[in-house]
């Protein structure tokens, strides 16, 4: 492992469900990041297939939030953003940290009871998009995108009528150029069983 990669575990794996413990990211000092430091979380579950320096050096604003819309889902009124990528400044977003660690059993149960996300656990991306505060800065929605076989005819209809292109999104195991990153969320849309072999062109 590279000797500036600097391992944060976490310190008790039961305290949050899952993908929650994505917040303590937001809390100042997280990691021993001083603030003012330009912050990229990222899922694990994303696989680069695009020149990353647009991204990586992203003038983001003081005091903004990045982000970008999910357009592959059919649920942006319910969420606009999503989870997996979210930049910002260490200290700027602190107050997402106090509004969910005041009462974690609640915020974490709450996006499912109303209907807005599915269950068993979810419902943090959700609670990041309701409580940003900051100025956002929308990252173009070309450069991500989502590969799930079962959502195919669906993504593909969203990258025509939301992102406007009409060019495939995903066609013969390519990818449209100017995509960077594929995600692929959902719980039971795990990349390290699906064979095709785009994704060991970039996945190794």
């Amino acid at each position: 492992m590279d000797k500036d990669i600097i391992i944060v575990p976490i310190e008790d794996p039961l305290e949050f469900k899952l993908q929650w413990h994505k917040l303590k990211f937001h809390q100042e000092g997280f990691g021993g990041i001083p603030n003012g430091e330009k912050c990229l979380i990222l899922d694990i579950d994303w696989i680069i297939t695009g020149e990353m320096d647009d991204i990586l050096l992203y003038p983001l604003p003081p005091k903004h939030f990045g982000c970008f819309k999910r357009w592959w889902s059919n649920r942006l009124d319910d969420c606009m953003i999503n989870g997996g990528f979210q930049m910002f400044y260490m200290g700027d977003t602190n107050y997402l940290w106090q509004t969910f660690s005041s009462n974690p059993g609640h915020w974490q149960e709450h996006y499912i009871n109303i209907g807005e996300a599915k269950g068993p656990v979810n419902g943090e991306q959700n609670f990041i998009d309701q409580h940003v505060i900051q100025d956002r800065s929308w990252f173009p929605m070309e450069w991500f995108a989502k590969y799930n076989d079962e959502e195919i005819v669906k993504i593909q209809y969203n990258w025509q009528t939301i992102v406007g292109k009409d060019e495939p999104y995903y066609l013969g195991g390519e990818f449209d150029e100017c995509i960077k990153m594929v995600h692929f969320s959902n719980a039971d849309n795990n990349m390290e069983l699906i064979k095709d072999q785009w994704i060991n062109n970039f996945w190794y």
